[in-house]
């Protein structure tokens, strides 16, 4: 085994079927479905028209009774907090207890009065703490700019581009970009724990979360922190990501919502969004076992690879699914888990789980399954996307997760399971035991990059 191993110690989540791991993984056991109509959101996000509630667009996975008052402190930070920001805070600081460093954060100076763990044994230093997040673009509803478009519009009614500037600039919050910016995550949880150290952001579609959680592990081989938190936030169902669906196919109409998120079923037409945000506590193992944390998985390896999909050389982006290629790269997912197992050392037959990110858009699943049966063949999958629905720039760090949860609970959690689905293959439909130390995590775009995660029980 490498001399530095990198583990993780805390984990934190928000879902639509639960808040905090536990809750997640217990929900994931029992089979539970986050998918419904958006007619029952109650953010303010929109909702469906009257008599369209179970249309595919207004199909999706809303994280229900979440009050981001209940868990961002101080307050007034919530002003300048997007709700995919509130979210990536909550599971940092889910995350953070988890790894029994609340007590420890926000770090102070040598020179200055230290909280301590429990043992009394560990202290980090500001400079020593980073945090590198996955995200994606951040949009604010619509409405927050009507006035200023509403101004923007000449004597006979037409927009005119010229008055915008002047008239956002008098109708928008003084600090509302500050909501808006991919990278405020990475920085929110920073300021709140008083890190110092390595602060960055890569906005890099659903392989955002893992290409962070790389960066991460980068900047503890670099000694450049003892300590990293990383993790990922997104979402496909706020107003303006609702707005723009061209890059994927929109699932069809069902009679039960629950039932519309597809992956790896051929009669699928498309895609159900979601949103959430995982976020993990990163350390060397030698560091963690001395301060009494206790790992719950270890990551053994990560491999990136790029393989563009045939949309991006045409160049084309669409949600178009009658034609094969156009999204989704099987050369690409084929060299990262290949390469992820060199790394690792390992061979297929030590596999005991892969996470899949199969998604129910019919072009991209089939590039998937491909790569799986001629790289992980029998190797029981599951499908978190199948539960959560598509959760943006999230997806990536939600499936590592549920390795780490598996390793931890040495459980395999089951994907739902629909009688009228035609779905084949080792996708896992009831909870069985881990027969093996390590899994696979595979997360990866339309455009065609992948990157795929060996994880191993500590």
């Amino acid at each position: 085994m490498p001399e530095n191993r990198i583990v993780i110690t805390g984990a934190g989540v928000a879902s639509a079927i639960g808040l905090g791991h536990e809750d997640f993984f217990n929900a994931l056991l029992r089979g539970d479905s986050g998918v419904r109509s958006l007619a029952e959101r109650d953010d303010d996000g929109p909702t469906p028209p009257t008599g369209h509630e179970n249309d595919g667009l207004w199909i999706g996975a809303p994280i229900v009774g979440f009050d981001g008052k209940q868990f961002v402190k101080p307050r007034k930070a919530l002003k300048v907090m997007s709700r995919e920001i509130q979210l990536a805070y909550v599971a940092s600081m889910m995350a953070i207890e988890d790894a029994g460093l609340d007590s420890v954060f926000p770090a102070v100076a040598d020179d200055e009065d230290s909280p301590a763990s429990d043992d009394g044994s560990v202290r980090f230093a500001p400079k020593d703490i980073g945090t590198v997040f996955g995200s994606e673009m951040l949009y604010g509803p619509p409405t927050e700019l009507a006035e200023a478009f509403q101004k923007s519009l000449d004597e006979n009614g037409v927009m005119d581009e010229s008055l915008f500037g002047e008239a956002a600039m008098r109708s928008v919050m003084p600090l509302w970009m500050l909501k808006y910016l991919p990278n405020m995550p990475a920085c929110h949880v920073g300021i709140a724990i008083n890190a110092h150290g390595p602060n960055n952001t890569l906005v890099l579609g659903d392989t955002s979360g893992p290409a962070a959680l790389d960066e991460a592990i980068s900047c503890l081989t670099r000694g450049i922190a003892t300590c990293m938190i990383s993790g990922a936030a997104g979402t496909r169902i706020n107003a303006t990501r609702l707005n723009y669906r061209n890059d994927l196919p929109i699932a069809e109409s069902m009679a039960d919502a629950s039932k519309a998120s597809r992956p790896f079923d051929p009669t699928s037409k498309g895609v159900v969004g979601g949103e959430g945000a995982a976020v993990f506590v990163l350390e060397y193992l030698a560091a963690a076992i001395q301060r009494g944390a206790k790992p719950i998985a270890e990551v053994v390896s990560i491999a990136s690879r790029f393989v563009a999909s045939g949309g991006m050389q045409l160049p084309k982006r669409t949600c178009d699914i009658e034609t094969a290629g156009i999204r989704g790269s099987v050369k690409a997912i084929k060299l990262a888990v290949n390469d992820a197992l060199q790394k690792a050392n390992l061979t297929a037959s030590d596999i005991g789980m892969v996470v899949s990110h199969a998604m129910g858009d019919p072009i991209i699943d089939v590039q998937e399954r491909q790569a799986l049966e001629s790289c992980l063949p029998k190797v029981p999958v599951v499908s978190p996307i199948k539960t959560l629905g598509h959760t943006g720039a999230a997806s990536g760090s939600i499936e590592i997760l549920v390795g780490v949860l598996a390793l931890k609970h040495k459980m395999v959690p089951p994907s739902l399971s629909f009688a009228d689905s035609q779905s084949a293959g080792p996708v896992v439909t009831k909870a069985q035991p881990l027969k093996k130390s390590h899994v696979l995590c595979l997360s990866h775009t339309s455009e065609g990059a992948a990157i795929a995660t060996v994880l191993a029980s500590v």
